[in-house]
C-alpha cells in the first residue's frame, strides 16, 4: 500500500467518524428511534474507489475509532466493526467492475450488522419480521445506494489525478 492511498484511507475513516457523529441528527422517517447510518456508504466508495484492502481498512478502522473513541460511540457501532470491514472488502472486490454493483455491497453491511446485533443481544430477532423494520431498512438501503452511485463518479476523477504521476 502506497503513502497516498494510507493517506486517503486515513482521510476517509476521519470522514466516517465525523459522519457517524452527524447521522444521529438523521432520523429514519419510516423506523422511530431510528437514524439513516449514512457513513456506511464511506466505506463502500472507499471500496469502489481505492480497492479491497483500503476498503476494508476503512471499515476496520473508521467504525473502530468512532465506536470506542467517540462520544456518541455505542455497542452497535463496536459490534458493526466486523461486518463494515466485510462490507468495505467486497465493496472493493466487486466495485472496481461496476460502481453499481459495488453500490450493492451496502446489502453485505446491512445484513452483517442485523446477525451482528442478534448474535450481540442487541436486536431481538422477533423485531425483522416487522413491517416498520423492513420498511425502514428499504428505505435506508435506497438512499444508500443513491448516494454512492452520486458520489463515485464525482470523486473517482479527483482519486486519479491525485494519484497521477507528478
Amino acid at each position: 500500500m502506497s503513502t497516498r492511498q494510507i493517506a486517503y484511507v486515513a482521510v476517509l475513516a476521519a470522514l466516517y467518524v465525523v459522519l457517524g457523529q452527524v447521522v444521529k441528527f438523521l432520523p429514519n422517517p419510516m423506523v422511530p428511534g431510528a437514524i439513516i447510518a449514512l457513513n456506511m456508504v464511506v466505506v463502500v466508495i472507499s471500496g469502489i474507489l481505492l480497492g479491497p484492502r483500503a476498503g476494508a481498512l476503512v471499515g476496520l478502522i473508521g467504525t473502530g475509532v468512532n465506536g470506542f473513541f467517540t462520544p456518541a460511540g455505542n455497542a452497535y457501532e463496536r459490534f458493526a466493526i466486523l461486518p463494515h470491514t466485510i462490507m468495505g472488502l467486497s465493496a472493493g472486490l466487486v466495485g472496481r467492475r461496476s460502481a453499481v454493483a459495488g453500490s450493492l455491497t451496502i446489502l453485505v453491511g446491512h445484513v452483517l450488522n442485523i446477525l451482528a446485533f442478534i448474535l450481540a443481544g442487541l436486536l431481538p430477532a422477533s423485531d425483522i419480521i416487522g413491517k416498520v423494520f423492513i420498511y425502514g431498512l428499504a428505505f435506508e438501503t435506497v438512499v444508500d445506494i443513491v448516494v454512492i452511485l452520486a458520489a463515485v463518479p464525482l470523486i473517482r476523477p479527483l482519486v486519479q489525478r491525485a494519484a497521477a504521476p507528478a
